[in-house]
């Protein structure tokens, strides 16, 4: 692959990242950044200028592709940790009424 299609490749894996975060199917991820990683290390072992890695990566516009993907990934990062904090409250509820029925409680009200 030349240097020109590693960006390309690189620029349709980063895109189909995206559409993994949102549509939450995060075991597929683990996959797809190795072969991303894969291609960055193939860029890596191109001889080219800095100037000419500059250009592709602006040409195929990653910069704004790579912050889409953090952006994705805190909103959902977000989300996780709000249903796990939810989820956290609900256990300690349940434990809370587990340990009142397990103990004898009496209530006396004189009339």
């Amino acid at each position: 692959m030349n240097l020109e299609e590693n960006f390309i490749e690189y620029k349709d894996i980063t895109l189909n990242i995206i559409e993994i975060v949102k549509t939450e199917e995060y075991e597929k991820l683990d996959e797809i950044f190795q072969k991303r990683q894969l291609i960055l290390d193939d860029i890596s072992v191109i001889k080219c200028s800095k100037e000419e890695l500059n250009k592709l990566y602006m040409q195929y516009e990653l910069k704004s592709l790579d912050a889409k993907l953090a952006f994705e990934i805190k909103i959902r990062e977000k989300e996780l940790l709000k249903k796990i904090e939810g989820n956290k409250k609900k256990q300690a509820g349940l434990a809370g009424y587990n340990n009142i029925s397990s103990k004898a409680v009496f209530l006396s009200k004189t009339i």
